[in-house]
């Protein structure tokens, strides 16, 4: 018997089929299929986030690093009546182009445009135009000038550097009669300045020959504190000239009013703090103006530095304007005179009043804050007085004004600051 024979055929119970192993290799392959699609999301969402992050992190850096500060500089020239315009675009690095709070620029090259002869060196510089005997001097550092002989202050110090000059835009647009200086409304780095020819003279100050004789009051006295700022050339003006006490210590209001109607007072000098945005230079009378700067001026050095003044002297015509465009809006004489006195009844009229704040306009607000606290608190030092208090109104008949100053003279004005009085009641 062969060994085929001796073997058992396999029986058909005998027959196990293999496993199912399909699904098993589909699952494997779906498993396989969208993990690799869910990895590639991760990956997509993580470099998405670090995109963004890195974003994030470079709006910072450019919120507290700000770019340069960039001036369109314009020089606008007459050809016949037709004008002829030059631009130009003048980048300044930040260190440069913003310092102390202020935008400042280089003036070396337009003074020379001007006409004006350079002399000096790295730590002052000195402009002279013989056309018009003009002359403006400045130091490295200080926040004093001279412009055509008399001092003033700068609302930053100068900087000299490179043998240029760099100055705050406020103080040269306010300075020059063929300076604008116009900030970009949306980035205010963005800044265009517009020269203009010169006429005649460049600065719209007077020059100092022109002012009236300052005498020494014989009864002056000494200052009753020490100030910041080097306030030394205008000491003589918080007090009024010698003689001359009443014409300055003047009351003003409804049942006092300025005569004859139409005065203008005689000695009307410009006002360099005056604020820079398109509006007229201001004028106060001579004793009052010089006291402002100095006013103004130990303000900044206080840490003050944004108060120009907004509105000074007001003609007549101009005060009747004013009060019959709020009668308008109040609804009657009566109401409006709370806010607006009637023509010939205006502080602004005598040439002794003055509004100094940082507002857009005149809020009763500024009153609370640190600019207006300080301005309150020290105008008597130097011959003002807050001329319309909170808790007066029912003397004074106005409204509270905390940015209406008037100049009276320092003796007068320390006893109203320290009686707490206001100037109805002082005269009474």
């Amino acid at each position: 018997m062969n060994q085929n024979q001796n073997r058992r055929r396999p029986s058909p119970y005998d027959y196990a089929p293999p496993p199912k192993r399909g699904p098993r290799r589909r699952r494997r392959r779906s498993f396989a299929k969208y993990g690799f699609r869910i990895i590639l999301f991760l990956i997509f969402f993580a470099l998405l986030g670090s995109i963004s992050a890195g974003l994030f992190f470079l709006s910072l850096a450019g919120a507290k690093n700000p770019g340069d500060i960039v001036y369109t500089v314009k020089i606008i020239e007459m050809e016949g009546e037709k004008e002829k315009e030059k631009k130009s675009t003048l980048p300044l690095p930040r260190e440069k182009g913003f310092f102390c709070g202020q935008h400042y620029f280089p003036i070396k090259g337009i003074m020379e445009y001007m006409g004006f002869s350079l002399v000096g060196d790295r730590e002052e510089l000195s402009f002279f135009r013989r056309e018009s005997d003009e002359s403006a001097k400045f130091a490295a550092g200080s926040a004093a000038a001279y412009i055509n002989g008399e001092k003033c202050q700068l609302p930053g110090p100068a900087v000299i550097e490179s043998g240029d000059i760099y100055l705050p835009i406020e103080f040269l647009g306010n300075q020059f009669a063929n300076l604008a200086f116009a900030r970009d409304e949306k980035n205010k780095d963005k800044i265009t300045v517009e020269i203009r020819e010169v006429e005649e003279c460049c600065f719209k100050a007077r020059k100092a020959e022109k002012l009236a004789p300052v005498e020494e009051s014989a009864d002056f006295g000494s200052l009753p504190f020490e100030f910041v700022a080097d306030l030394s050339a205008y000491e003589k003006y918080f007090e009024p000239p010698a003689g001359q006490g009443r014409e300055y210590l003047v009351l003003i209001n409804p049942a006092n009013p300025i005569e004859p109607q139409g005065y203008i007072p005689p000695d009307l000098t410009d006002l360099p703090d005056t604020r820079q945005d398109g509006r007229a230079i201001q004028q106060l009378r001579l004793w009052p103006a010089m006291a402002l700067q100095a006013f103004l001026a130990e303000a900044r050095a206080n840490g003050h530095s944004g108060i120009t003044v907004t509105s000074a002297y007001r003609s007549y015509e101009y005060q009747a304007q004013l009060f019959a465009n709020e009668v308008a809006s109040a609804g009657s004489e009566e109401a409006a005179a709370v806010s607006v006195a009637r023509p010939g009844q205006s502080e602004h009229q005598s040439g002794l009043g003055v509004d100094i704040h940082n507002y857009a306009a005149a809020n009763q607000d500024f009153g609370g804050t640190p600019d207006g606290i300080w301005l309150a608190e020290n105008a008597h030092h130097f011959g003002f007085i807050l001329r319309y208090p909170k808790d007066k109104t029912d003397i004074t008949g106005i409204k509270y004004e905390p940015w209406h100053f008037r100049y009276v003279g320092r003796r007068a004005a320390t006893k109203i600051y320290e009686g707490n009085l206001c100037l109805e009641e002082y005269f009474w």
